[in-house]
């Protein structure tokens, strides 16, 4: 009899999504090293923060 443990689907899943999140990372760190090899400008960042909205929750641009 194959029991399957939903802790282990589970655990396995995580493992996948984190392994997704490092290659998306890892990617998004090459591009920027080899723009500021290039000598391009530091990209705009689209995050302000408010003081008492929503103690630094992302708001956007006007």
């Amino acid at each position: 009899m194959n029991q399957q443990n939903p802790k282990d689907t589970l655990q396995a899943d995580l493992e996948v999504l984190a392994e997704v999140f490092e290659v998306v990372d890892r990617e998004y760190r090459r591009k920027e090293a080899q723009s500021r090899r290039d000598g391009l400008p530091e990209p705009e960042r689209d995050i302000r923060a408010y003081h008492g909205f929503a103690d630094g929750e992302a708001a956007p641009r006007d």
